[in-house]
């Protein structure tokens, strides 16, 4: 099932941040100067999905987490990460 991270932005330090942490960078709006930032992390286990999360948490980011088709934002992205790692690790 497709796990990715992703955010749109205008703020210039913001996606300096999302660049040092290899998420991709594409124009959303290039009239208002939005960008689209994405971390694919389908082939990621969720300890991986987790601490990218708190990476970003740590340069004050707010991305979205997208599992399938659920949305998830905020600390509440942070939370599922974390109890689907959890389980992860439960079921080795």
């Amino acid at each position: 099932m497709e796990k990715k991270i992703f955010s749109f932005e205008d703020n210039h330090i913001n996606l300096s941040n999302y660049a040092k942490m290899k998420f991709s960078i594409s124009v959303d709006d290039a009239a208002n100067q939005i960008f689209y930032v994405e971390a694919d992390l389908t082939d990621y286990d969720w300890m991986a999905v987790l601490s990218i999360l708190e990476d970003c948490k740590r340069f004050n980011l707010h991305p979205i987490l997208q599992f399938g088709e659920k949305l998830i934002d905020g600390e509440d992205a942070i939370a599922y990460a974390d109890e689907m790692a959890a389980e992860e690790l439960n079921a080795y």
